[in-house]
């Protein structure tokens, strides 16, 4: 028993050992994999007759149902006897229990990794988090129960279906966040034309392309999604979304890439006496600028340039005759003219009306 093994992320299936097992016809498959689902728990007889007809079970549903469980006895057990009890697929009152191993569940093991994933991703450890992903994802072979006809097929592959999808986003977060945002853009795309509604995958390919140095397909990105949601649901994206493209518009420098970490800088050729050296002697680590934008941004972000305007002039030197001329046109008492008084000075005239030295 405990070299056997199943599977449900794809198509239904089970070996014993490297051998794999014939399980039947598809409704055969369908009692099964619901008993898989359970996770060891007993699954009673009417629920199992729903996940295989439905609603409408035929007139002989439960002896079928009865004969589908003595063929997968004989297949999961072929050297039980006919006297021998059961021990894989066991009698719980009018039902059916599996008893397996937990990890001979490819779902079960699934699960564990993205759990752990999870932890690592707390603890900081990214690298760990997105290995872990991967070899998550790695163990799905297709859609989930793929191929199953009835109501089981149709509801819970939806809910795999769902459990595959947050793995691939916690994964390609977690890849874009170890710098490979030039990798998974090319998974990222098909993605998001797949599931156009979901802002999780949008956030992640937006941001993907703008560490990419690609600031105008990320807005375009956007665009698209926002218009698949308006036109689909008649709402807005999210606030991550909006706040993502209003970052990318300024340019949020926080957005891009963290730099490695600065080599030590090289020992110097020539070298005092150890005896001869002190602290004062001893080079000061390099420590890089990390308020600096990296590449592909950096061009954007250029040396401050002086912008003021000069410094104002204290007194109106030089032109004493011209002062007289304008307090004139003013009240000698001076209170505020009755009408704008308009002045011009030709500057020009008397500066060329100077000798040239």
């Amino acid at each position: 028993m405990n070299s056997l093994r199943f599977a449900v992320l794809g198509p239904v299936r089970a070996w014993r050992g490297k051998q794999e097992l014939d399980l039947g016809s598809p409704q055969q498959k369908v009692v099964l994999a619901a008993l898989l689902l359970r996770r060891g728990r007993p699954l009673p007889l009417g629920e199992l007759l729903d996940a295989v007809w439905g609603e409408q079970p035929p007139a002989a549903a439960v002896s079928v149902l009865r004969t589908y469980v003595s063929r997968l006895r004989k297949v999961l057990e072929p050297d039980r006897g006919p006297v021998g009890q059961p021990r894989v697929i066991v009698s719980v009152g009018d039902g059916y229990a599996l008893r397996i191993p937990d990890d001979a569940l490819d779902l079960a093991v699934f699960q564990r990794r993205v759990a752990e994933a999870k932890r690592a991703r707390a603890a900081g450890d990214v690298s760990g988090a997105a290995e872990l992903l991967h070899t998550a994802l790695d163990g799905w072979r297709g859609a989930a129960l793929a191929g199953l006809p009835g109501p089981l097929g149709e509801t819970v592959s939806a809910w795999l279906d769902e459990e595959w999808l947050t793995a691939l986003e916690a994964r390609l977060d977690a890849d874009i966040e170890r710098g490979r945002h030039h990798e998974v853009i090319a998974e990222l795309i098909p993605l998001t034309g797949t599931h156009p509604l979901r802002e999780e995958l949008s956030r992640l390919l937006m941001l993907a392309l703008y560490r990419s140095g690609r600031q105008a397909e990320a807005l375009a990105a956007y665009r698209g999604t926002r218009g698949a949601l308006v036109r689909e649901l008649g709402v807005e994206p999210g606030a991550p979304l909006q706040e993502l493209r209003d970052r990318i518009l300024a340019a949020d420098p926080s957005l891009l890439p963290h730099p490695a970490p600065a080599s030590a800088p090289p020992e110097p050729s020539v070298t005092a006496p150890a005896d001869a050296r002190t602290a004062a002697d001893e080079p000061e680590p390099y420590e890089p600028d990390r308020s600096a934008p990296s590449a592909p941004h950096a061009a954007r972000f250029e040396a401050a340039r002086p912008a003021q305007l000069p410094a104002d002039l204290p007194t109106f030197a030089g032109r004493d005759e011209e002062l007289d001329r304008t307090h004139a046109l003013l009240p000698a008492d001076h209170s505020p003219p009755s009408t704008v008084v308009i002045s011009a000075m030709a500057a020009w005239a008397a500066s060329a009306s100077q000798p040239s030295p």
